[in-house]
């Protein structure tokens, strides 16, 4: 029988919601049923069940399909995708006229979507959240900059939750569970630099002297902490 309280994959425990998200990330990743199934401790028939609660049954014919021809997720998306851009669409509001950029996904098994009027700014807040951002044609990457001319670019410069400036956590695969990341502009587009330690992400911006501003005394505490435990490493 199968334990809802307590899952595993590759010999670390996890919660049931954690187990979902490690399965559809593993799918996304190129992953099979079959592999996941043999990963996770658990029949492929439950596998299947997690999956299909985010993708429909053409979506994973078409997956199948592209994996045979070795493409990857995302030439999955190109190939779904109107706007030319990955996971996003262009809503007509037919009701009042305002019509808006639409990014969806899936976070804890729930579609999600992050809308707004300047498709811009929804790459921003995209990128901010630690989402992937893909723009698939130079047409796509084209209207993205025109809509940077109306976007406030003092937004970029703001105080977020991290107590850094210019500086998010992305959710990534690593043992922590995400990156820190420091945005910055280059040849009119948003990029980032990344590290798993906030000290070596201080270490590599102040290198390319860019401003680096800790915002909060619990910010300075955890740079001190964190190169320490570097040190104490080597």
């Amino acid at each position: 029988m199968e334990n809802n309280s307590l899952n595993k994959a590759n010999g670390k425990a996890m919660s049931k919601e954690e187990l979902s998200e490690y399965i559809l990330s593993a799918y996304d990743s190129g992953k099979t049923m079959l592999d996941i199934a043999k990963d996770v401790g658990r029949s492929k028939i439950y596998v299947s069940k997690i999956i299909h609660q985010v993708y429909d049954d053409e979506e994973i014919k078409v997956r199948q399909y592209n994996k045979l021809r070795g493409q990857n997720k995302f030439d999955f998306s190109k190939y779904k995708s109107t706007s030319g851009i990955y996971r996003v669409s262009f809503v007509e509001n037919k009701r009042n006229g305002n019509d808006y950029w639409s990014y969806q996904y899936y976070e804890n098994s729930k579609l999600r979507r992050i809308v707004s009027v300047n498709l811009y700014k929804l790459k921003v807040i995209v990128l901010d959240k630690g989402l992937d951002w893909i723009e698939f044609t130079d047409e796509a990457s084209d209207l993205v900059l025109k809509y940077r001319e109306t976007y406030d670019e003092s937004s970029l410069e703001r105080q977020n939750k991290t107590g850094f400036f210019r500086v998010t956590k992305r959710k990534t695969n690593t043992k922590q569970g995400f990156t820190w990341a420091y945005s910055f502009k280059e040849n009119n587009q948003l990029n980032f630099v990344s590290s798993v330690n906030i000290s070596t992400l201080k270490a590599k911006v102040l290198a390319r002297g860019w401003q680096w501003i800790e915002l909060t005394d619990e910010a300075k505490r955890l740079v001190e902490e964190n190169s320490k435990k570097l040190q104490d490493k080597n």
